[in-house]
Parts: C-alpha cells; structure tokens; sequence
C-alpha cells in the first residue's frame, strides 16, 4: 500500500502516545484498523485520505485516559493533522469520526447520517473487536482493568465500571457488533469472525467446567514415563508426528 507523505508522520504520533498501552488500544490495533479500512473504502468509494488518518488517530485520546478519550482524542488529530501537510479541507470529516467511534449497541453512539467514511473507519475497527484478536484485546483489557475472566454466579454485581466478568463482556458488545456493521465488507468478515468467537465460548464453557475430555484420556496407564533410547544407542531422538501441533487444528 502506497504511503501519503503524512502518513508516516502520523504513525510515529500513535507510536508516542500508545507505545505504553496495555489495554488493546495500543498502536497496532490503530495499524490493523487502518489497513483495514483502506480495504473497505476502497470497496465502497470512500475518502481514502479521511478513512486512513482517522483510523490511525481514533484511540490517540486512550494515551492519557480512557474517559472520554474519543473527544479528547478528536482535539488532538485536528492539531496534529494540520500539522503534517493533510489536506485542510478534510481535517474537519477525520474529526467528525474520532468523535462519535465510541460504540454503544444498535449504533446509539453514531451520528445519525454517518458518512461513507465514518461507515468504513467504524466497521474496521469493529471488525478489530472480533476473531482471534478481539478474544486476545477482551482479556488484555480486562487485566488492564482489574475485570475477571468470568463469573459463573449469577446476578454479580459489576466491581469494575467495565462490567461483570470479560465473558460477560463477550455478550455484552463482541456478539452484537455484526449487527452494527454498515458495509457489505464487513458484514460477511463479521460474519466469519463472530464465528470464531461463538466457538470460542463453546470450548471455554467445556473446559470451566472440566467436561472437554474423552474418559479415555483418564484410563490407567502401566507408566507415564516416555521410553528414551538409552545412552550410546544409535536410535536417536524420536521426532513428533508431522501434524503434531500446540494447537488445535482448524
């Protein structure tokens, strides 16, 4: 992808203020977004320009708080934008996006006739919330936050402002984002990603409550010790299977 000559500028800015976030707010999911939402407006005849620099300076506010980061966030991309050569006349459309990109269900947070940029920026980092990488961001934020993976009790009161449990957080916005994609692009990568989330739970439900094993896997065994050749023999050491693997197969 062919690089504006403020586009560089602009990513070392999101690497100074997020090179310390913890939370999954840090530069490469301003990064990810980005690449994504070129992808987007290009499939949809979007403002590159527009699209490009607000999601890489959507979450610029996350670097000194998070409450009201996206106000404080928009402040800061205005100073910085006219800056670093960005077009003028496009400065105030960037601005616009950064400050409704806080999501609320069924797109209570966005503005009432969303642009076909803000449409674009707003699926990508959505999209950002879901897959492997929306599992991994949920549980970092929930450590930077002091938010439990998951408790089973129910009626628990919330003891973080972030809600119950990052499970919880699973149904409270993962599973609904889908639903609030504008474009086709990024209805059906929703559509795959959600998929892997929705998995995802399956297997954590199984495994909380010790029920994703075979009885086989627990029938005695004459020894546990794995045979080794002894010392000298020419046997060397005995290499894993081919589809061996840390991990399951998909």
């Amino acid at each position: 992808m062919a690089k504006n000559h403020w586009t560089r500028e602009l990513e070392l800015e999101v690497q100074r203020h997020l090179r310390d976030e913890s939370s999954g707010h840090d530069p490469y999911h301003a990064f990810r977004v980005r690449d994504l939402a070129v992808l987007i407006a290009a499939a949809t005849g979007a403002d590159a320009d527009v699209v490009e620099a607000a999601a890489l300076l959507h979450d610029i506010g996350h670097g000194t708080d998070r409450n009201d980061h996206a106000k404080r966030g928009a402040t800061l991309a205005a100073d910085m934008l006219s800056k670093c050569g960005f077009p003028k006349t496009k400065i105030n459309a960037v601005v616009t996006c950064i400050e409704h990109h806080h999501w609320k269900p069924g797109r209570a947070g966005d503005p009432e006739q969303p642009t076909a940029e803000y449409q674009a920026f707003a699926d990508a980092d959505r999209l950002d919330a879901l897959g492997a990488i929306g599992i991994a961001r949920t549980f970092a934020f929930g450590g930077a936050h002091g938010r439990p993976i998951w408790n089973p009790e129910p009626g628990t009161p919330s003891q973080t402002p972030y809600g119950t449990s990052s499970i919880h957080h699973f149904y409270d916005k993962l599973l609904q984002l889908p639903n609030d994609m504008y474009t086709e692009p990024g209805r059906r990568l929703a559509a795959r990603r959600v998929g892997f989330v929705e998995q995802f739970l399956r297997v954590f439900y199984l495994e909380w409550e010790a029920r994703d094993f075979d009885p086989a896997d627990f029938a005695v065994q004459d020894s546990f010790l794995i045979e080794r050749p002894l010392e000298g023999s020419d046997k060397g050491p005995q290499s894993l299977p081919s589809d061996s693997r840390p991990y399951p197969s998909t």
